[in-house]
């Protein structure tokens, strides 16, 4: 019979560390969002179900993400939307007009 793996500390990190597994989160996501299409998006709320994360977690690490979000004009005098792309190129075409 085979000897389990060792566990690292990488391991335990990746199963109980939110400043890992949020990001980690957000980077499948993301990818996931650009597999879909190089020019896809998705509104903030669409993203926060997509990528499995309370809003919270989200807000905490958002930052971290920022080539990937646009702030979008809201219409109606409502507040801004954040939207959020698989691709930072493609946000950063989507900011510059």
């Amino acid at each position: 019979m085979a000897k389990p793996a060792a566990k690292t500390l990488d391991d335990f990190r990746a199963a109980h560390d939110k400043n890992v597994i949020v990001p980690n989160k957000i980077r499948a996501a993301l990818s996931a969002l650009e597999k879909e299409g190089a020019e896809n998006w998705e509104y903030e709320l669409d993203f926060l179900k997509r990528s499995g994360l309370s809003v919270t977690d989200l807000a905490t690490f958002r930052s971290q993400f920022e080539a990937h979000i646009v702030e979008a004009a809201s219409t109606h005098g409502r507040s801004a939307k954040r939207v959020w792309f698989g691709n930072a190129k493609v946000a950063a075409k989507v900011r510059a007009g």
